[in-house]
């Protein structure tokens, strides 16, 4: 396998996009309708703020179901609700993995043009799953650890 090939090939391209107001619902629906793990949270002017991902999603609704209170609107006991009103009330910004200094977690991005090892070193060095990829025109797409393993295969 050639690490300094470039990641292009193995872009998760056309992203999905949805609006930090958005509900978890509606970005789960999303994601499950285009058989995507991450979906790209993104204002109305156009500016990143972070990504949702599977993982977030089922974050959502293991705090809720544990009974977890993580918002003050939400009933300490969870475990009678039904999922779809889980997901419903939560929004994406709630859960997301934020961009900037006010995340929780960093949103990476790297080039389209990177290589497939420096992507790896990227993901390793940070800790993440799933990773921004910038083009000349701003998003171009998602990269996934999943992605990079089918590059071994490739």
């Amino acid at each position: 396998m050639d690490l300094d090939r470039s990641i292009k090939k193995f872009v998760e391209k056309d992203p999905i996009i949805v609006n930090p107001e958005e509900g978890l619902r509606s970005v789960a629906e999303k994601m499950s309708s285009r058989n995507r793990d991450v979906a790209v949270v993104m204002t109305e002017e156009g500016e990143v703020t972070g990504l949702v991902t599977a993982g977030d999603l089922f974050y959502a609704l293991r705090t809720e179901v544990l009974g977890k209170d993580m918002h003050e609107e939400t009933p300490i006991d969870a475990r009678e609700e039904r999922v779809y009103d889980i997901i419903k009330r939560v929004q994406a910004s709630d859960f997301m993995q934020a961009c900037g200094l006010t995340g929780t977690q960093a949103c990476i991005s790297i080039s389209e043009d990177e290589t497939i090892a420096n992507a790896i070193r990227v993901m390793s060095m940070s800790g993440i799953d799933h990773i921004l990829v910038i083009g000349e025109k701003g998003v171009v797409g998602t990269l996934s650890d999943n992605n990079l393993v089918r590059a071994f295969f490739d």
